[in-house]
Protein backbone atom coordinates (compact mmCIF):
# COMPACT_ATOMS: atom_id res chain seq x y z
CA UNK A 1 0.00 0.00 0.00
CA UNK A 2 1.50 3.80 -0.56
CA UNK A 3 3.29 4.93 2.81
CA UNK A 4 2.51 8.75 3.47
CA UNK A 5 5.57 10.64 5.32
CA UNK A 6 5.19 13.76 7.09
CA UNK A 7 7.40 17.04 6.51
CA UNK A 8 8.24 20.13 8.93
CA UNK A 9 7.70 22.30 5.89
CA UNK A 10 4.39 23.57 4.79
CA UNK A 11 3.38 22.39 1.25
CA UNK A 12 5.70 19.77 1.08
CA UNK A 13 4.32 16.06 1.05
CA UNK A 14 5.83 12.55 0.91
CA UNK A 15 4.46 9.24 0.29
CA UNK A 16 5.96 6.20 -1.56
CA UNK A 17 4.31 4.06 -3.95
CA UNK A 18 5.00 1.52 -6.92
CA UNK A 19 4.13 3.25 -9.99
CA UNK A 20 3.22 6.33 -11.33
CA UNK A 21 0.30 5.99 -13.90
CA UNK A 22 0.31 9.68 -15.94
CA UNK A 23 -2.84 11.07 -18.27
CA UNK A 24 -1.50 12.79 -21.42
CA UNK A 25 -2.82 16.07 -22.88
CA UNK A 26 -3.09 18.08 -20.11
CA UNK A 27 -1.10 16.37 -18.06
CA UNK A 28 2.17 15.49 -19.71
CA UNK A 29 1.77 17.65 -22.80
CA UNK A 30 -0.48 20.48 -24.11
CA UNK A 31 -2.83 19.53 -26.10
CA UNK A 32 -5.53 22.32 -25.37
CA UNK A 33 -5.23 24.55 -28.70
CA UNK A 34 -5.27 21.57 -31.37
CA UNK A 35 -7.76 19.82 -29.65
CA UNK A 36 -10.09 22.89 -29.48
CA UNK A 37 -9.37 23.37 -33.30
CA UNK A 38 -10.04 19.69 -34.55
CA UNK A 39 -13.76 19.56 -32.58
CA UNK A 40 -14.32 22.93 -33.88
CA UNK A 41 -13.88 21.56 -37.67
CA UNK A 42 -15.53 18.43 -36.78
CA UNK A 43 -18.93 20.39 -35.30
CA UNK A 44 -18.64 22.57 -38.59
CA UNK A 45 -18.31 19.28 -40.57
CA UNK A 46 -21.06 17.34 -38.98
CA UNK A 47 -23.52 20.32 -39.46
CA UNK A 48 -23.55 21.04 -35.90
CA UNK A 49 -24.23 24.48 -35.93
CA UNK A 50 -24.41 25.15 -31.71
CA UNK A 51 -21.53 22.53 -30.51
CA UNK A 52 -18.97 23.81 -28.35
CA UNK A 53 -16.30 21.38 -26.87
CA UNK A 54 -15.29 21.68 -23.43
CA UNK A 55 -15.43 18.25 -22.31
CA UNK A 56 -11.78 17.11 -21.26
CA UNK A 57 -10.66 13.95 -20.54
CA UNK A 58 -13.30 11.62 -21.86
CA UNK A 59 -12.79 9.43 -25.13
CA UNK A 60 -13.88 10.90 -28.13
CA UNK A 61 -15.83 8.37 -29.00
CA UNK A 62 -17.74 8.87 -25.25
CA UNK A 63 -18.63 12.17 -26.76
CA UNK A 64 -19.35 10.99 -30.00
CA UNK A 65 -22.32 8.70 -28.70
CA UNK A 66 -23.32 11.67 -26.37
CA UNK A 67 -23.99 13.73 -29.48
CA UNK A 68 -24.69 12.05 -33.00
CA UNK A 69 -27.36 9.90 -33.97
CA UNK A 70 -26.11 6.06 -33.93
CA UNK A 71 -26.51 6.05 -37.54
CA UNK A 72 -23.69 8.50 -38.00
CA UNK A 73 -21.55 7.90 -34.94
CA UNK A 74 -19.02 5.66 -36.73
CA UNK A 75 -18.57 8.70 -39.83
CA UNK A 76 -17.98 10.99 -36.50
CA UNK A 77 -15.70 8.98 -34.87
CA UNK A 78 -13.46 8.36 -38.35
CA UNK A 79 -13.64 12.45 -39.34
CA UNK A 80 -12.46 13.58 -35.25
CA UNK A 81 -9.43 10.53 -35.59
CA UNK A 82 -8.57 12.02 -38.87
CA UNK A 83 -8.87 15.56 -37.80
CA UNK A 84 -6.95 15.50 -34.36
CA UNK A 85 -4.40 13.25 -35.48
CA UNK A 86 -3.76 15.42 -38.59
CA UNK A 87 -3.47 18.50 -36.15
CA UNK A 88 -0.05 18.67 -33.65
CA UNK A 89 0.60 22.07 -34.62
CA UNK A 90 1.43 23.80 -31.26
CA UNK A 91 1.59 20.75 -29.11
CA UNK A 92 4.25 20.76 -26.73
CA UNK A 93 5.37 19.38 -23.39
CA UNK A 94 4.33 20.58 -20.42
CA UNK A 95 6.48 22.59 -18.04
CA UNK A 96 8.24 19.34 -15.24
CA UNK A 97 7.29 16.40 -17.37
CA UNK A 98 10.25 15.70 -19.14
CA UNK A 99 12.32 16.50 -16.17
CA UNK A 100 10.10 13.74 -13.81
CA UNK A 101 9.39 10.83 -16.68
CA UNK A 102 13.58 11.20 -17.36
CA UNK A 103 14.00 10.53 -13.20
CA UNK A 104 11.93 7.60 -12.87
CA UNK A 105 13.18 4.04 -14.62
CA UNK A 106 11.05 1.64 -17.57
CA UNK A 107 8.94 -0.24 -15.94
CA UNK A 108 7.97 2.00 -12.71
CA UNK A 109 5.33 4.75 -15.28
CA UNK A 110 3.12 4.28 -17.73
CA UNK A 111 0.60 6.62 -19.80
CA UNK A 112 -3.12 6.15 -19.28
CA UNK A 113 -4.87 8.17 -21.75
CA UNK A 114 -7.99 8.74 -23.42
CA UNK A 115 -6.72 9.19 -27.29
CA UNK A 116 -6.60 6.45 -29.42
CA UNK A 117 -3.20 4.62 -29.47
CA UNK A 118 -2.77 7.04 -33.07
CA UNK A 119 -3.19 9.98 -31.96
CA UNK A 120 -1.50 9.78 -28.39
CA UNK A 121 1.78 8.29 -30.63
CA UNK A 122 1.56 11.59 -33.02
CA UNK A 123 1.14 14.41 -30.31
CA UNK A 124 4.14 13.14 -27.97
CA UNK A 125 6.12 12.69 -31.60
CA UNK A 126 5.27 16.21 -31.79
CA UNK A 127 6.11 17.23 -27.76
CA UNK A 128 9.33 15.61 -27.64
CA UNK A 129 7.89 12.94 -25.06
CA UNK A 130 8.55 8.99 -25.63
CA UNK A 131 6.26 6.96 -24.17
CA UNK A 132 6.16 3.43 -23.21
CA UNK A 133 5.45 0.33 -25.05
CA UNK A 134 2.60 -0.52 -22.50
CA UNK A 135 0.86 2.55 -22.86
CA UNK A 136 -2.97 1.99 -22.19
CA UNK A 137 -5.05 4.21 -25.02
CA UNK A 138 -8.71 4.76 -25.54
CA UNK A 139 -8.85 1.89 -28.21
CA UNK A 140 -7.70 -0.64 -25.48
CA UNK A 141 -10.63 -0.53 -23.18
CA UNK A 142 -14.27 -1.18 -22.85
CA UNK A 143 -15.20 1.70 -20.93
CA UNK A 144 -13.35 4.93 -20.39
CA UNK A 145 -13.02 7.32 -17.97
CA UNK A 146 -13.83 8.27 -16.01
CA UNK A 147 -14.75 4.12 -15.36
CA UNK A 148 -11.99 3.13 -13.26
CA UNK A 149 -11.24 0.49 -16.30
CA UNK A 150 -8.05 2.19 -18.01
CA UNK A 151 -6.46 2.72 -14.44
CA UNK A 152 -7.01 -0.55 -13.41
CA UNK A 153 -5.29 -1.79 -16.79
CA UNK A 154 -2.59 0.59 -16.51
CA UNK A 155 -1.65 -1.03 -12.75
CA UNK A 156 -1.68 -4.36 -14.26
CA UNK A 157 0.91 -3.05 -17.37
CA UNK A 158 3.45 -2.31 -14.61
CA UNK A 159 2.87 -5.10 -12.18
CA UNK A 160 1.31 -3.16 -9.55
CA UNK A 161 -1.21 -2.82 -6.87
CA UNK A 162 -3.63 0.16 -7.96
CA UNK A 163 -3.71 0.71 -4.20
CA UNK A 164 -0.08 1.57 -4.14
CA UNK A 165 -0.14 3.71 -7.68
CA UNK A 166 -0.10 7.07 -8.00
CA UNK A 167 -2.57 8.66 -10.95
CA UNK A 168 -1.81 12.08 -11.96
CA UNK A 169 -4.14 13.72 -13.84
CA UNK A 170 -5.45 17.42 -14.87
CA UNK A 171 -9.52 16.86 -15.71
CA UNK A 172 -12.15 15.63 -13.36
CA UNK A 173 -12.73 12.40 -15.30
CA UNK A 174 -9.58 11.26 -15.05
CA UNK A 175 -9.50 12.00 -10.98
CA UNK A 176 -12.33 9.82 -10.94
CA UNK A 177 -11.34 7.03 -12.64
CA UNK A 178 -8.25 7.06 -10.74
CA UNK A 179 -10.05 7.31 -7.37
CA UNK A 180 -12.56 4.66 -8.40
CA UNK A 181 -9.73 2.44 -9.18
CA UNK A 182 -8.34 2.50 -5.75
CA UNK A 183 -5.00 4.66 -6.60
CA UNK A 184 -4.02 7.74 -4.91
CA UNK A 185 -4.53 11.28 -6.87
CA UNK A 186 -2.67 14.16 -7.86
CA UNK A 187 -4.07 16.83 -10.22
CA UNK A 188 -2.43 19.12 -12.02
CA UNK A 189 -3.96 22.96 -11.95
CA UNK A 190 -4.49 24.29 -15.70
CA UNK A 191 -6.75 22.54 -17.97
CA UNK A 192 -9.23 22.63 -15.00
CA UNK A 193 -9.03 25.59 -12.29
CA UNK A 194 -7.72 23.70 -8.83
CA UNK A 195 -10.78 24.50 -7.16
CA UNK A 196 -12.27 22.30 -9.26
CA UNK A 197 -10.59 19.29 -8.98
CA UNK A 198 -10.77 16.48 -6.29
CA UNK A 199 -7.86 14.94 -5.53
CA UNK A 200 -5.54 13.86 -2.74
CA UNK A 201 -2.31 16.16 -3.75
CA UNK A 202 -3.22 19.18 -6.62
CA UNK A 203 -0.01 21.26 -8.05
CA UNK A 204 0.25 24.23 -10.48
CA UNK A 205 2.77 22.39 -12.33
CA UNK A 206 4.96 18.76 -12.61
CA UNK A 207 7.64 21.34 -11.38
CA UNK A 208 6.38 20.68 -8.13
CA UNK A 209 6.89 16.55 -7.99
CA UNK A 210 9.88 14.86 -8.04
CA UNK A 211 10.79 11.10 -7.71
CA UNK A 212 13.52 9.07 -6.36
CA UNK A 213 13.68 5.30 -6.79
CA UNK A 214 15.00 3.06 -4.31
CA UNK A 215 17.25 0.23 -4.65
CA UNK A 216 13.68 -1.94 -4.66
CA UNK A 217 12.20 -0.38 -7.01
CA UNK A 218 9.68 1.90 -4.85
CA UNK A 219 9.03 5.40 -5.48
CA UNK A 220 9.54 8.09 -2.84
CA UNK A 221 6.99 11.68 -4.34
CA UNK A 222 7.65 14.56 -3.36
CA UNK A 223 5.38 17.25 -3.77
CA UNK A 224 5.07 20.63 -3.41
CA UNK A 225 1.10 22.05 -3.20
CA UNK A 226 -0.12 25.57 -3.05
Amino acid sequence: MTHLETSAEAGIHQFTVSAILFDLDGTLIDSTPATERAWHTWGELMGLADFRYGTHGVPAQALVEQTIEPARQAEAFELIKALETGDTEGVVAKDGAAELLGSLPDGSWTIVTSCTRGLAEARMAAAGISGPHHMVTADQVNLGKPHPEPFLLGADRVNADIRSCLVVEDAPAGLTSGRAAGAVTLAVAGTTAAAELDADYIVSSLDDVRAEVFPDGRIRVTVRTA
